[in-house]
């Protein structure tokens, strides 16, 4: 019953009337959520470029509101552009590499086989060995050289981390990186840096058309 209610065109109606409310109706006099936020982002961006308003300096300054004996120049030093730029440009060189694991029951199989085929292989090595040696047949259960066998728990652990990897989850890596580089990602990712350092929150919106495909845009926040 309750899923049907949320179903219904009313309750998606009544939803928006409650978002509309809370950023936008509470009249452009007395403000309201969404202009609180572009006001702040607008404040915060002047003053990421050095181009803030200096009437607050001269407020400070001025006796009474008279500036006439002042003869300074009033233009904001960028000073936190530097700054912002050096926190920008370090966010952006801490990269990453895309990892696909797969999930579904077969995949998961397979890697657990190949798990339990190389631990096989690591308890029995020296009867394997011996059994080479006297029979020439290698009764290993995995393809990999005695001497490139994980010895330990961990080290296995990290041979299933590192080293194993399926087709579909090469093939989920390559998707993935050709269509952020169609979408010149290393782009949009600067600005959502910039973003980040300036206002302290960036997005970006993925869709799909059958022109271009896969899609990566970056929004700028009101």
């Amino acid at each position: 019953m309750i899923d049907e209610v949320k179903a219904s065109e009313e309750y998606g109606l009544q939803v928006s009337r409650a978002i509309e409310q809370e950023w936008f109706n509470q009249g452009r006099s007395n403000g309201n959520r969404y202009l609180t936020a572009w006001n702040n982002f607008h404040r915060l961006r002047l003053y990421a470029r050095g181009e803030q308003s200096a009437q607050k300096y001269k407020d400070e300054l001025s006796i009474n509101g008279d500036l006439s004996y002042l003869n300074l120049d009033w233009t904001p030093v960028p000073i936190l552009s530097k700054f912002v730029d050096i926190v920008a440009n370090g966010i952006s060189q801490k990269t990453y590499d895309v990892r696909a694991y797969a999930q579904d029951p077969e995949s998961v199989k397979k890697r657990t086989n190949y798990a339990s085929a190389l631990a096989f292989d690591m308890v029995a090595q020296a009867e394997i060995e011996e059994a080479m040696s006297a029979t020439g047949i290698n009764i290993a259960k995995s393809n990999i050289p005695t001497a490139d066998l994980p010895r330990t728990k961990d080290e296995l652990e990290l041979h299933m981390q590192l080293s194993y990897k399926q087709a579909i989850e090469v093939a989920e890596e390559e998707a993935i990186n050709t269509i952020l580089k169609t979408n010149k990602y290393d782009l949009i990712r600067k600005r959502l840096n910039l973003d980040l350092t300036t206002i302290g929150i960036a997005a970006a919106k993925t869709s799909y058309n059958t022109a271009n495909g896969i899609v990566v845009d970056y929004i700028m926040l009101i």
